[in-house]
Parts: structure tokens; C-alpha cells; sequence
């Protein structure tokens, strides 16, 4: 059947405008994008097909799979220890954010004095003593009051990515809101969360939050979803913290996943970071390392 001029312009123009409209998927961001709000039974299905596919044809990169495997690893370890903590006793949780309160309540651990010792007191029982007394120092960035961090993170990928965060807080309640912008080639890919944390403190060099609320996503199109996060942070020298930050959001039945390692130095009010931050959601990851500074009161 042949078709006069005007029918085959109107076809093509049809064609073009079907074209037009349906979302493309190229890079990794489009990817991630893709594999985060697929269902998990889908992106099973999926990821048997792919590791069959890359396994006859050799295409999977050996240095890859060693540093998914290494951050996979460490995450699995530190969530685990993490669950049999919160199994361990639900007081203990309750205690936290009570410790939390407690350390919001002083600036300053109380004095000793020495020139009037109780008589019962040997001198190391009074110094271990003042060790465990909690305390919150101003700008302290393990329970901050405001805390802001920007950071940017580099990728082998070709991507790179704006990390904003801001934090509220005060006692064992507070808020944060983050935004993680990803580009690749001229494609981008945002993240948001806004949260609600309790907060806790089992010492004055260690926090650890429960935190929940909603995120989206903004790349081919637009998700919202349900996000949990359990951030920790360690200080193991005055000046010197670590922190580990996961965070598990839920698309439309996929999920996401974000797993971020960094090494802190803090002083007086401002610090510098450089870190490890993960996203992957099926078969679809993206990874790289990061460095900015913060603010926090």
C-alpha cells in the first residue's frame, strides 16, 4: 500500500512525537533511576539475567566488584552489629536519647576539687569519674544543635555530585533535610530527604540516630517515596570523628540504598571531611569519593 505525501509527513510526524515522549534510558544515572523504582521481584529477575549475561561475556570490571564487595561488606557488618543492639533491649534505646537530654543540660563537665577531695575518692576513681560525666561542648558536630555540610564527590564514572546537608537539633529530637545532586554527561539525577531523628548517646565521643520520613527523587521523572536512615559517628580523638551514614529509601516497590563512610577533622566550629559514599538500587550502582567542609553549633 503506498501513502501520498501528506499521509507519510503525518506519519512521521506521529512517530517522532511517540518517540519524543517516552523516557530514555543511557547512563548509570538513568540506570539507578530505573532500578530504584522497579519492584524488587522484577529486579531479581533482572540481576539473575544480568550476572548471567556478564558472566558469559566477561564485560564485569574486577576492580568494581572488589570495592562493592569491600563497602557491602563493612555496611553488612555495622548494620547487623546494629540490629542485635536495638534486639538487645528496647530500654537501651530509651536511655540513649535520656543520655541525649543529659548532655544538652551541660557545657562544661562539673569541676574537681582538688583541694578538697572526699576522703573515700582515690584520685583515679575521681578522674574516671569525670571521664563519664556527659557533657555537650558548644560546636560539638556528635549531637550538633545546627550542623551544615556541603561536599562534592568525584566518580571513575564521569559523574559528579553536589552533597548538601542541614541538620536541627536539640536534645534527643531533631531534623534534617539532604539533597544530592548527581550529573553525568548533561543528565541529572536529585535526591532529597527530609527526616525526623531521635537522637542518642551512649557516650560523649559516640551518637547514633533512628531516622524517618520522605525523599524524593527527580531524574526522567518525578518519585516520592519512604526513607530510613541510621546515622553514627564515632570520635576516637578530640579533633578526629567517623562517620557512617545509611539510608534506605523506597520507589514505587524498588529501593535504594545509600551507604556514605567519612573521616572528619573538627575544630572549634568548622571541619573538613573526605569520605566514601555508595547509591545502588538492583543491578545499577554508583559510587565515588567525596571531600567539603561543615558548620556546626
Amino acid at each position: 500500500m503506498e501513502y501520498g505525501y501528506p499521509m507519510r509527513t503525518f506519519l512521521i510526524a506521529a512517530l517522532c512525537l511517540n518517540l519524543s515522549i517516552l523516557p530514555v534510558y543511557a547512563g548509570q544515572l538513568d540506570n539507578l533511576e530505573r532500578e530504584a523504582t522497579k519492584s524488587s521481584s522484577k529486579s531479581k529477575k533482572k540481576s539473575s539475567q544480568n550476572s548471567s549475561s556478564n558472566n558469559s561475556s566477561g564485560k564485569t570490571s574486577f576492580g568494581d566488584d572488589i570495592k562493592s564487595e569491600i563497602a557491602a561488606g563493612i555496611a553488612e557488618i555495622i548494620v547487623e552489629a546494629s540490629v542485635k543492639i536495638v534486639g538487645f533491649s528496647a530500654m537501651a534505646i530509651v536511655a540513649g536519647g535520656a543520655f541525649s537530654n543529659e548532655r544538652y543540660a551541660k557545657t562544661l563537665p562539673e569541676p574537681i576539687d582538688n583541694n578538697n577531695p572526699e576522703s573515700e575518692d582515690s584520685s583515679e576513681v575521681r578522674n574516671e569519674n569525670f571521664l563519664k560525666e556527659l557533657f555537650r561542648a558548644n560546636g560539638d558536630p556528635m549531637l550538633p544543635m545546627l550542623r551544615i555540610s556541603s561536599h562534592w564527590l568525584y566518580s571513575n564514572s564521569d559523574i559528579n555530585a553536589q552533597l548538601n546537608r542541614i541538620e536541627l537539633g536539640y536534645s534527643f529530637l531533631g531534623m534534617s533535610y539532604s539533597q544530592n545532586s548527581l550529573s553525568e554527561d548533561g543528565d541529572k539525577l536529585t535526591l532529597a530527604n527530609t527526616l525526623i531523628h531521635y537522637r542518642m548517646s551512649f557516650h560523649n565521643n559516640f551518637s547514633w540516630d533512628f531516622a524517618y520520613g520522605r525523599g524524593k527523587m527527580n531524574g526522567n521523572q518525578e518519585h516520592d517515596g519512604s526513607v530510613f536512615a541510621m546515622p553514627m559517628r564515632l570520635r576516637f580523638k578530640p579533633n578526629w570523628h567517623f562517620e557512617y551514614y545509611p539510608v534506605w529509601s523506597s520507589y514505587k516497590g524498588g529501593s535504594l540504598s545509600e551507604h556514605q563512610f567519612s573521616f572528619n577533622y573538627h575544630y572549634k566550629y568548622i571541619g573538613a571531611t573526605l569520605g566514601y559514599k555508595t547509591w545502588s538500587a538492583g543491578t545499577a550502582s554508583v559510587d565515588g569519593l567525596f571531600t567539603g567542609l561543615y558548620l556546626s553549633f
